[in-house]
Order: C-alpha cells, then sequence, then structure tokens
C-alpha cells in the first residue's frame, strides 16, 4: 500500500519542486513528512487510502487464501476497505495519545485521504466489472463476475484537487479538548474532506541536508 501511495505521489508531484523523492530506511522520505508542512497532508490522506486498496486488490485478485471464493477472487469490498485503513493506518497516531498535536492532524488528514467527496457512494459509480471464464479447453462455460475498485490515479487526482487548498492550522483548547481551528481568522472553518497542516514547509528548491532535501539541481525544468 505504501508503495501505491508512493508511486502515485511521485506522479502527482513530478513538476513540483519537491518531487516526492525517496531514501533508504524507516523514514523513506526523510524528515519532509514530519514537520507539519504543506506537503505531508497529502503523503498522509493518500497512504490512507493506498493500504487498503492494495489489500482489497490482492483479496480480488485471490492472493489471500483466507478470502471466500472459489475460482476468482471477490469483488472489492468499499466499507471494508475503509474499515481496514481506520484499523490499520490510524493506529500508530492514536498510540501517542489525543494530546500529541501531529498525531490531530495526522488522524484528520487520514480521515480526509477516505472521505473521497460523497465517499463511497463516489468510488461506488466509479467501480467496473471484471470476469473470468471456466471451461474445458478455454471455453466459457461458466462465466465469475466480480466488481473492482477504480484506477488508484482517480484517487490521487481527487487528494491533489484537496492538496491545492490544503489549509494552516493551530491547536485552540475549548474546555479539556485540543482542536484544529484555521490559523487566520478570514478563513472559513475546514470540514472533514479537506487537509490541513500546522507549519510552512521547508525551501525544497536548495539542497538542505538538515531536513534530508534534495533540492532541484540537476533536474529538467517544465516551461509550462
Amino acid at each position: 500500500g505504501t508503495e501505491l501511495a508512493v508511486e502515485e505521489w511521485q506522479h502527482q508531484f513530478h513538476s513540483h519542486w519537491w518531487n516526492c523523492s525517496t531514501l533508504q530506511g524507516l523514514q523513506v522520505f526523510g524528515k519532509v513528512t514530519i514537520q507539519g508542512g504543506e506537503t505531508p497532508p497529502f503523503s498522509t490522506a493518500l497512504s490512507s487510502s493506498g493500504a487498503p486498496s492494495r489489500a482489497s486488490l490482492s483479496s480480488s485478485h485471490g492472493h489471500f487464501l483466507s478470502a471466500g471464493f472459489q475460482w476468482s477472487g471477490c469483488s472489492d469490498n468499499l466499507l471494508y476497505r475503509i474499515a481496514f485503513s481506520q484499523a490499520f493506518v490510524d493506529n500508530p497516531e492514536r498510540s501517542c495519545g489525543v494530546s500529541s498535536i501531529p498525531a490531530l492532524m495526522n488522524l484528520h488528514n487520514n480521515e480526509a485521504g477516505r472521505k473521497l467527496p460523497s465517499a463511497p457512494q463516489a468510488l461506488l459509480s466509479h467501480m467496473k466489472v471484471g470476469y473470468q471464464c471456466h471451461g474445458v479447453s478455454g471455453s466459457c462455460e461458466v462465466c465469475t463476475c466480480w466488481k473492482v475498485m477504480p484506477p488508484f490515479c482517480k484517487v490521487g487526482n481527487i487528494l491533489k484537487e484537496k492538496f491545492e487548498g490544503v489549509m494552516e492550522v493551530h491547536t485552540k483548547r475549548v474546555c479539556s479538548c485540543k482542536l484544529l481551528v484555521p490559523k487566520s481568522s478570514p478563513f472559513k472553518p475546514y470540514t472533514a474532506h479537506d487537509l490541513v497542516y500546522l507549519l510552512a514547509s521547508p525551501d525544497f528548491c536548495n539542497w538542505d541536508p538538515r531536513h534530508r532535501v534534495f533540492g532541484t539541481y540537476g533536474r529538467g525544468c517544465n516551461q509550462t
């Protein structure tokens, strides 16, 4: 799922100052994604969609021995996919406790990645039918059909649009709870579908060893 998110992120950001360069090790993006800037919310939301998408795809392709099918997999279960993401992707953030401000931001962006416009209805309307024939010598005596998720690039396109309107927030204590609110008062409150960030991102133009940013040296320019 992470690999799927990385590939889509690099595709969406190929012409940006930071093109989602990856590193070896546990922090595949270095320190960039833990700074709370404008870019990490996109990666967080994309990852929360990528992991369950890969699990759903593997199930429908018959890669899970425990899946309940006989011949060729089962339909993608979108509601299960969302529940899986909430349990798997959100767990590290919830372990930090509700008092962790970065965890509040990440949990919100995780949910925004799952709450695509009118989700799950929007994705359901784009689901396609896959099929496979069964029979002797290649005949199609029996045909099994199942529904599959739309290409992950559709999810990437929607989240990229959300990224263009990412909102800076800060924490505000209301009674005993910490809430994320827009930093600039003229802005309207964000919704559950919007991406948010806490701090400005570093300058991705120049090499920055502190944040492990490679800069744009050696990359071709896009004149458009």
